[in-house]
């Protein structure tokens, strides 16, 4: 019985040995994307367009608009949250905005019902 799993147990390890010497192939390289071609400018008009209609559908923001000049946003409005307001910026940016100027406010959270007092017998 021992013979049997010595005999099993250096046949194991001289497969593993074997797949360890064996060297991995190379997986075929991806061809490079070609360069994006460069994007025109986007007008103010265009920037302002996009921020507001993503702000109009965003339901954590209310009351929500951009003004844009020369690239540059400035948000208005109240956000549910924090996070909202964070989004909004970066709504801001992936329209075009260069630099954005996120002035909404973040709700205060609804105070909670005060829990009743315990009756003690």
């Amino acid at each position: 019985m021992r013979k049997i799993i010595a005999l099993t147990f250096t046949l194991l390890l001289t497969t593993a040995f074997a797949l360890a010497q064996t060297q991995p192939e190379k997986k075929a390289e991806k061809p490079k994307k070609a360069a994006a071609a460069p994007k025109a400018p986007k007008s103010d008009a265009d920037v302002q367009k996009c921020i507001n209609d993503k702000l109009a559908t965003n339901k954590a923001i209310t009351g929500g608009t951009a003004a844009v000049a020369s690239l540059e946003a400035t948000l208005t409005g109240e956000a549910k949250n924090a996070g909202a307001k964070t989004g909004a910026g970066k709504t801001a940016t992936g329209c075009g905005a260069k630099k954005v100027t996120n002035n909404i406010t973040v709700a205060a959270p609804a105070p909670k019902a005060p829990k009743p007092a315990a009756k003690k017998p």
